[in-house]
Order: structure tokens, then sequence, then C-alpha cells
């Protein structure tokens, strides 16, 4: 429907433009050609007077001279006049042709053609020579002149009336062409108005429906779902635009109620966590606007006097989880930061993980501020006891291991074969004892801080050949082949502490030999993984460690459970922890092939 509204409407538009400019077109063509006409035939009469009165002029020059003198002997030459006189016979014809109905232009036309007439019949008397005598000839000049005079009178009244007549019909032509211009004005005017109708239908039908349309739009953008639109005139193709809007305005109105209840539900459920969640809690946007906190957050913000921010310590580790797109996640109390709030220390283990939405439309970070105070005094004091007791003991047993040595030297005196069988077990384990010791005693230190290191270059294929030397003995008892592999022979020195190094790889070397079979084999390989650092790995062809405890292997006292091997569960935890004070890295690999490798990656010099 208003698809053929529009059709119509330029249409009529088209016709009526095409109208106006035809009838222009036509006026001023008919205009033209009438001016041309009329022009042309006065011309022609004007220039036929004109050549009228030349060509007597011509004659009279021509034999007026001879009519006045004594009269010729020889015959006169009418050549001249015999030439002329058909001309000025044409021309007479021509100013006779021109069709004027006014009755002074015909009288001066029919007066001209008498005096043409009896202007010939004198110079055919002249010719013949009746008038020879003087006075005959002077009264024939004298009529010759006069009929001249009344040629030229008479065509100068021919010229006056064809100039009025081109004037006249100029005005004339000047008051049709004002009518022409009224009548083309009327024929844009009334174009106009119709135009102009078929405007303000065009914006009735078309502009109005579309104009309520955007204000309704407008306004369901401001959430003001209430406003419906009237329904149009019957058979309005808005009615179909028009009723699925009422819908759907209708349809968000209950959406709408729908989803801010939900919005409120999950609000609710959202506080609720938040506020269950004892540790501070900071939701932050992508553009690290702080969205939500919880009440342990907006405590611990007042209490630090920086509401509305990160505190500066954690802020900067955001910021370079955020440079990175990384989580942040330790584990280890002692990562944790520390914080003085009303004269009183706390420790908080920062957690910082980014999340997406369902739709991945939007994301976030979110902060999670893990208190381990009690932990950090827990673990400190676990450790000072551990080292205490632990160097309490050793004193004595020293003692006691040094006792026992005397004996099995028996310089107090000789012993029978069950006395150094007895004090033989006795030195055994208190050498044991001691070595637990020692251990538990480096197990303090490295819980206490990072251990000291005396770094220097090294080498790590002369650690690796040290390893072998020591456990060689070992590995030839159970006739286990100890190799040492290298990619190449070039391998740069790396910066290290060496004895913390031997011990890390004492450990690894001897974890292999007491795991590996009966007539194994043991390799010690050295590689480079990346650019920043090299690799050593210990694999061996042993039972590997069980899947369920490959995540818990590098924990204090963790052994996994069936082991035949005696050991407090130490090595490994210790070993990790002066990994760690190189900044460097140990781990274990998944096994394949039947080996199981360990690793160790120290950072190159």
């Amino acid at each position: 429907m208003v698809r053929l509204r529009l059709f119509y409407g330029l249409l009529t538009i088209i016709l009526l433009l095409w109208g106006v400019g035809a009838a222009a077109l036509l006026l001023m063509r008919d205009s033209v050609t009438r001016f041309d006409t009329r022009l042309h035939t006065d011309y022609r009469a004007i220039d036929a007077s004109q050549s009228m009165r030349t060509f007597t002029v011509t004659l009279n020059v021509r034999y007026f001279p001879i009519l006045a003198g004594a009269p010729p002997e020889q015959p006169l030459d009418r050549t001249l006049y015999d030439k002329l006189k058909p001309e000025i016979q044409n021309k007479l014809q021509l100013i006779r042709s021109v069709e004027n109905h006014d009755e002074h232009w015909q009288g001066v036309v029919a007066r001209l053609d008498q005096v043409v007439d009896t202007y010939f019949s004198g110079y055919e008397d002249y010719f013949k020579g009746a008038a020879i005598e003087r006075t005959d000839r002077e009264k024939q000049l004298q009529f010759m002149a006069a009929q001249t005079q009344r040629i030229i009178d008479l065509t100068e009244n021919v010229m006056t009336l064809a100039e009025e007549k081109l004037f006249s019909g100029a005005s004339q032509l000047g008051a049709e062409s004002g009518k022409n211009t009224l009548f083309v004005a009327t024929l844009v005017l009334l174009g106009t108005a119709i135009a102009a109708l078929i405007y303000f239908q065009l914006v009735r039908y078309l502009v109005d429906p579309v104009g309520a349309l955007h204000r309704s739009i407008a306004e369901i953008r401001k959430g003001n779902f209430e406003l419906t639109l009237p329904e149009p005139s019957q058979g309005s193709e808005f009615s179909k635009v028009i009723s699925a809007f009422n819908d759907m305005a209708a349809e968000l109105k209950v959406r709408r109620g729908e989803s801010y209840e939900s919005l409120l539900r999950a609000n609710m459920i959202n506080r609720a966590i938040l506020a269950a969640i004892p540790s501070p809690m900071f939701v932050l946007g992508d553009d690290t606007e702080i969205l939500q906190i919880n009440p342990a957050a907006e405590i611990l913000s007042e209490k630090l006097g920086i509401t509305g921010r990160l505190p500066l310590k954690i802020q900067r580790i955001f910021d370079e989880c955020r440079a990175t797109l990384t989580h942040f996640m330790p584990e280890d109390p002692r990562e944790a930061l520390l914080f003085r709030i009303d004269e009183e220390e706390f420790y908080y283990l920062p957690r910082i993980f980014h999340f997406d939405s369902e739709d991945s439309s939007r994301s976030g970070w979110a902060i999670l501020l893990h208190n381990v105070s009690r932990i950090r005094w827990l673990d400190d004091m676990k450790t000072n006891l551990l080292s205490t007791v632990s160097h309490e003991i050793k004193t004595p047993l020293t003692g006691i291991s040094m006792v026992l040595h005397l004996l099995l030297e028996e310089r107090s005196g000789a012993l029978d074969e069950m006395q150094k069988i007895m004090v033989t077990s006795a030195n055994d384990d208190c050498e044991r004892l001691l070595s637990t010791l020692n251990t538990l005693l480096d197990l303090s230190r490295a819980e206490s801080g990072a251990p000291h290191l005396d770094c220097v270059p090294v080498s790590l294929q002369a650690s690796m050949t040290r390893a072998a030397q020591l456990y060689a003995s070992a590995a030839v008892a159970e006739e286990i082949d100890l190799l040492i592999e290298c990619d190449r022979e070039d391998f740069p020195e790396v910066h290290a502490d060496p004895i913390r190094l031997d011990e890390v790889l004492n450990n690894l070397v001897s974890n292999a030999v007491k795991h590996c079979p009966h007539g194994g084999k043991i390799i010690l390989r050295l590689t480079k993984p990346d650019a920043g650092h090299l690799r050593i790995s210990v694999i061996d062809e042993g039972a590997g460690v069980p899947e369920a405890s490959q995540s818990r292997i590098f924990e204090r006292f963790y052994r996994a459970p069936g082991q035949r091997v005696e050991g407090v569960g130490l090595g490994l935890f210790i070993s990790r922890e002066i990994m760690r004070a190189h900044e460097g890295r140990i781990g274990l690999l998944e096994r394949a092939d039947n080996l199981t490798e360990f690793y160790i990656d120290v950072p190159l010099a």
C-alpha cells in the first residue's frame, strides 16, 4: 500500500513536470514562429519599397539629363529601362502579396500601383519621342519628376506602415509572452500545490508513523515499556510493524520484570557469597575499576586508609598479571605479603585470577587476600621448635657417637663378639639418627628463609661427573649402569652454589639408585630446554612415582605409600627450596617408555 502510494505520488509529480515543460516549449515555439513570420513579411515589404526607390532614382539619373537637354539625334537607348522595369514590377508585386487587412495599407498599395503604371507610361511616351519641343520636354520632365516623387512618398508610407506593423507585432508578441508566462506560472503553482498535497499525504502515511516509531524506541531505550503505538488505518503496511512493535514492548516489559527479579536474586546470592568469604576479596573490571568488594575487604581498606583502590603491594602484582594476562596463584605461605594494621603484623597471601562471563562478552579480575598470619606464626613456631630440639639432641648424640667409636676401636679394652655386635648396631643407629637430625636442621634453615648461597660460575658437566663418581660404587653393587649424556661439549657455565647444587643432584641420583631395579640403567643427561636455562635430567628404569602421589612428592615429610626404602620425606622438599633459591626449577616429567625422569633447570650465568 505504501509502495503504491509512493509510486502514484512520484508519477503524478513527474507528469506535472513534463506537462508544464511541454506547454512552455509549445507556447515559446508558437510565439517565435509567428514573430519570425511577421518579421520576414514586414522586412520584405520594407526592402521592396527601398528597392523601388533605388530603381526609380537610377532610371531618373540615367534619363532625366537627356530629357532636360536637346532632343537626341539617335533613338534613345532603353536597355536600362527594360532591365529595371521588371525589377520594379516584381518589388511592387511583393508589396501587393503582403497580407494586411488594414484599409490604409490597402489604399496606399493601390495608389502606389497606379503611380507606378503612370510612371512607366511616362517613360513609354518618352521613348516614343513624342516630346520634341522644349516646352513639351519640360512638361514631360516635370510629369516624370512628379510621378517619381509620388512613388517615393508612397514607398515611404509603405515602409512606415510596415515598421508600425513590425512594432505592433513585437508589442503583441510581448503581450502574448506575458500571457504565456502567466499560464506557465499557473501550471507551476498548480503543480506545486499538487506536490505539496502529495507531500503531506506521504508525511501522513510514511513519516508520521516512522517518527512515532522512533520516539517509542527512544522511550523503550529509557526503560518506558508502557508506551504503545496507535493502530494505523486499515490496509496500511505499518499495521504489521506497529502490531509487532507493541507486542515486542509488552514482551520486553515482561522480560524486564523477570530480568529484574533475576538480577535481584543473583545480586543477593552474590552478596551472600561474598559476605560468607572471611578473606578480603576485590572484584575489578578490565579497566581496573573496582566493581565490588566484600565486607572483609571494606574493613581492611578502612584500616589501611585506602578506600576505593587496591593496596600498593597488591596493585604492583595485579599490574603484572594484567600486562601478561596470567593468574597469580601462590601456595606457599612464605610468599604472603606483610601488612601492619593497628601496630600488629598480618600476612595476606594474594590470589589473583582472570574470569569471563558465560558468553565471553565480559571479563574481569578477582583478588582474594587469604589471611595466613596464624599459619605463618605456627610454621615459625614449628620451625624454631624443630631447629632447637634438633640442635639440643645433636650435641649429646654426637658425644654418644664418639664414645661408641672409641669402644669399637677397643681403646678402653677388648670387646667380645656379642659386645662388638651390640656396639656396632648402636653406632649405626646413632649415625642414622645424626643424619636425620642434619636433615631436620637443613629443613629448618630452608623454612626460615632462602638458603644462603655462595654463587660462582659452575660447570654442570663437572657436577654430573662428581655425582656419578660418588654413587658409582653403589651402582656397581646393584649392577646398575650409570651413564652421562650431553648434547654437546661446549655448554656454558651457570651461576650457582656448587655445594648446594651438588646436594640437589646427589639427592636425585641417590633416589634413582634406590629405586632402579637390579641390573637396570641410570642416565644423567645435560640439555638446553630454552634460551635461559640448562637442564640436568636423572632418568631411571624404576617403577616410578604413583600418579596419585606425583602432585605431593615435593611436600615436606611426604612419602608415597608402599615405599620399602628408608627415609623421612625431606630430600625432594629441600631440593625444591634450594632450586627456588637459585631461581630455577625442579620437577617430574610424565612417565614414558617405562622411564622415570626427574629434572632440574638451572639459570644460565
